[in-house]
């Protein structure tokens, strides 16, 4: 637990806020965007209960398109943006993420506060001299470059006072490689963050959400095009001449690894079909030029005042970004989603390496002293005192409810055979692993996970000594559903350490950092 400033210059412990009770916001131009830059953070996030919102500004409809089946929508503005919202659905449902729209659709899309519902175009783009994107001579009247980066905001801003987000990912100044609506889209929203001002005083304290861009190192940037890549030969693709990606010039504040749901992301490249197309663990875009799909997702920071980051030791995590004040509760809470006790209110912000202190300041709508200082990746993590006493009341209970109950069972006759249900340990069983899936999604600590099981079993040991309980009877048996109830929910905690997202955070190593 470490303590940051808060707005009115008291001291408040803060905490990283966990991945259930995250809302993340990503903005994007295109379609297939999502999925190329940003793709496996949103699946991981989605995964691990986190609110995953995507807004996205435009339907694509000055794209080239691949292959002979869509020819036709080619120069078809409205056909291809009806046939890349299909598409675009089709992503999103591979990477898990149900909350998406389009900016200035209705008020899902920031039609409110007095703005009127609006769509804003695909500018297209051409290849400038230097190898990147730029605006093209002729865009049309409703392209999103010709719309002010003010109205672009205003809309986003709407949608950011709606959601209440913690977090707010987006392109780099840069756009990948220079496309116009990347980098519009960019300077819109950090003008919309930092704007966007809490009007409603009942809402209490309000802290505006952390900004992170998505970005690439230079080394990683030329790793994704090397055509000597095991498996590249066998893609048909071409190599590149030159690397169009702009490389990040900020230090990294953020490696996150997605390896685990490489496949998620591919699915969602691979649903853009008149866009993409994916070979393995490559893809290509309309000019067949082949590049490898990362399994490390960089993030560079809004700004970064004082110290820069390690460059060596960025954070592992998205969320590790987010500090929020224990106590306070949250004023705009996910349904369904697990929360800690003391929740906090909107981010108090720090975006950067922890032992830099790097934190978002009023260029991404964060002021500097609402911004907590994060500390040391491990004491991140540390439940602290109040995590263990929780995590022992939960395995009491489970314990004590869990050997009550797993005996129960039904004796049916199936077929002339005497066949016995134990349905009582079934339920044990499922209440032993609901218990373990909030202790470890609540605190991200295999930790607690483990000590939680070890008292559930514990409590059934205790259960099955005669003796110990009135009349000596035996709560827990000598059978075999005894023993499964004993041995249950530690074998539950060990599965829940290796598949469970929200544990399984292990240490960044230069392999990570570095391309293969």
């Amino acid at each position: 637990m470490t303590e940051g400033p808060a707005a009115a210059g008291a001291r408040v412990a803060t905490r990283t806020l966990s991945a259930a009770e995250a809302r993340v916001l990503f903005v994007h131009a295109h379609p297939d965007d999502e999925s190329i830059m940003t793709g496996g953070t949103m699946a991981l996030l989605a995964a691990s209960g986190a609110h995953v919102t995507l807004l996205t500004a435009t339907r694509g409809e000055g794209g080239e398109v691949i292959g002979e089946e869509h020819a036709a929508l080619f120069g078809d503005r409205p056909g291809l943006a009806a046939h890349r919202e299909t598409e675009l659905a089709a992503a999103c449902a591979a990477l898990g993420v149900t909350d998406h729209r389009f900016l200035g659709d209705g008020p899902r899309g920031g039609a409110t506060g007095g703005l009127p519902a609006r769509r804003f175009e695909d500018s297209g783009m051409e290849w400038g001299p230097d190898g990147h994107a730029q605006e093209p001579a002729d865009m049309p009247a409703d392209a999103l470059c010709r719309a002010s980066v003010d109205e672009v905001a205003g809309y986003i801003r709407e949608v950011v006072r709606e959601l209440d987000p913690h977090l707010v990912i987006t392109y780099a100044d840069g756009g990948g490689y220079g496309h116009p609506d990347h980098r519009h889209v960019h300077r819109a929203t950090v003008e919309a963050l930092r704007t966007s001002v809490d009007a409603d005083p009942g809402r209490g304290a309000h802290t505006p959400p952390v900004l992170l861009f998505a970005d690439v190192p230079a080394d990683r940037a030329a790793a994704a095009f090397d055509p000597t890549r095991p498996g590249f030969d066998l893609t048909g693709f071409e190599p590149a001449s030159s690397v169009p990606t702009i490389a990040a010039e900020a230090p990294i504040a953020v490696a996150q690894d997605v390896s685990a749901f490489a496949g998620a992301k591919a699915m969602a490249m691979a649903a853009h079909r008149t866009q993409v197309v994916v070979a393995g663990e490559f893809f290509a875009l309309s000019n067949g030029v082949g590049q490898h799909i990362s399994d490390i997702e960089h993030y560079t920071a809004a700004s970064h005042p004082g110290p820069d980051p390690d460059p060596d030791a960025p954070y592992e995590s998205v969320l590790d970004t987010v500090r929020v004040p224990v106590h306070a509760p949250d004023p705009h809470p996910v349904p369904g989603a697990g929360a800690g006790a003391g929740a906090g209110s909107g981010a108090v912000a720090t975006a950067g390496a922890g032992a830099a202190g790097t934190r978002a300041d009023s260029a991404s709508g964060v002021s500097p002293e609402s911004a907590g200082t994060p500390a040391d990746p491990a004491a991140r993590r540390r439940p602290g005192i109040g995590g263990a006493i929780h995590a022992l009341v939960v395995g009491l209970l489970i314990g004590a409810l869990g050997s009550l109950q797993h005996l129960n069972a039904s004796v049916v006759d199936l077929a002339g055979q005497t066949v016995i249900l134990p349905w009582g340990l079934a339920i044990a069983l499922a209440l032993a692993a609901a218990g373990l899936w909030h202790i470890g999604t609540l605190y991200r600590s295999t930790g607690l996970v483990v000590l939680t099981a070890a008292t559930v079993s514990a409590i059934g040991f205790v259960f099955g000594q005669p003796g110990m309980l009135p009349g000596s009877d035996l709560v827990v048996t000598g059978s075999l559903r005894s023993l499964a109830w004993l041995f249950g929910p530690m074998i539950i905690a060990a599965l829940f350490a290796f598949t469970l997202p929200a544990l399984r955070r292990r240490p960044a190593s230069v392999s990570d950092r570095n391309p293969r």
